[in-house]
Parts: C-alpha cells; structure tokens; sequence
C-alpha cells in the first residue's frame, strides 16, 4: 500500500479504495482477485465503504454487451488519504521571507488573519457573548481544531483546542499564533488572552476569554 489511510477503514477495505484510486474504476471480482479475497468478501466491504460515501457504483458495457457494475472513489474519498500541506506552505513562506523579509511574512499572516474574520464573521453576526462563543468553537471544530469551551463562575470562558491543525508552521513561525489570537478577539468582540499553545511545547492552546465590561453574567 502506498500509504495508511487517516481514518482507519481496516487492511481490507484500505486495498479496496487504494486499487480504486490506482485504477480509476474497477469490478468487484477484478478487486477480489487483486486483493486475494472472495467477492462475497469485496462485496461486503464495498457496501460498507458506499454507505459511508467514499465509494459510488455506476453501469458499464460488460465484453458480451451485458451492463456490468464497475466501482469508483467518490471526491470524498479524498479525506482518506493523508496531506501534507504544510510543506508546500512551509516551502512558500520560506520564499517569502527570503525574497521580502519580515515584513513581508507578516503581510501574509495579517491577510490570512482577515481573510478568517471575514469568513467567520457573517455567521456571529447578532449572536450575544455566550451564544458567539459556542458557534466560534463549533467552528473551530469544523476547522479540526477540537475546540470547547469552558464557562467559568465570572461569566469568561477558557478556550481550548486540543489539536493545531498547522502546528508545525506555528513552531517554525509564531506569527500563526499572534494572528490567531488577534483574530479570536476581533470575532468575540473582547478580550482574549493566550494562556497556553501547543506550538510552545504545552499539549493544547488554551484562551481565557473575558466577558465584555457591562455584560453580567
């Protein structure tokens, strides 16, 4: 195989979706004799993997012109394999600096700052502190970020993220985290302070979130 899938799907249906990626579109006996298993075995598998989205069957014109099933890899499929973007970002930024300097990077880290605002914004727009602080973390999450939040007996909230998406980048350019923080407060609408990150050494990023002044808890 050419590389372990992220989700885990099991050594069986990892060769199906491998030869399927390899191969464009394939039959289920074709993919029983590749992989060395029954076709009740393939079967099985591929319907698993179709009700799950990653895996899409469609007709095709058998050798006797009778239609015989072929399957294929959905574009969802894609979430399966692993990516490596941060060299590719790793690699521009690096380009970045050497051709523009320091105040070239942070032209970027600050357009990326607002291009995030500007995306996350809309959907805060006439939230309360306690209702923008739930659908920022639901964001973050949907973002991979594993984030929740914590109220605390004040009415501020701790902020955490138990994983960073980009946090190689961040431990070669800390810019990402001054960008990140400064974006936190600019959606919440407050004051936000850094209290730990993963990029640090720490095991997850921790925000206090404070509660706008004149808003009782």
């Amino acid at each position: 195989m050419v590389a372990t899938l992220r989700n885990g799907l099991g050594a069986s249906r990892e060769g199906i979706v491998h030869e399927l990626r390899a191969r464009g579109a394939s039959g289920a006996d074709e993919l029983a004799e590749l992989l060395g298993v029954t076709k009740q075995c393939v079967r099985k598998h591929l319907d698993v993997l179709e009700r799950e989205g990653y895996v899409e069957h469609a007709s095709a014109r058998g050798d006797r012109g009778r239609p015989a099933h072929v399957f294929r890899l959905t574009p969802k499929a894609e979430e399966l394999f692993p990516k490596r973007y941060d060299l590719l970002a790793r690699s521009v930024l690096r380009q970045v600096g050497e051709v523009w300097g320091e105040r070239g990077l942070n032209a970027v880290f600050c357009g990326c700052a607002s291009e995030m605002v500007a995306e996350f914004r809309p959907r805060l727009a006439g939230l309360g502190f306690d209702a923008r602080v739930r659908r920022l973390t639901e964001m973050l999450r949907e973002a991979g970020y594993e984030a929740e939040a914590e109220r605390l007996g004040d009415g501020s909230y701790v902020l955490t993220e138990w994983n960073c998406p980009q946090a190689e980048l961040a431990r070669e350019y800390r810019q990402l985290c001054e960008q990140e923080l400064i974006v936190y407060r600019e959606l919440l609408e407050t004051e936000v302070f850094r209290e730990s990150r993963i990029a640090g050494g720490s095991s997850r990023c921790a925000y206090r979130v404070l509660r706008p002044k004149g808003r009782k808890p």
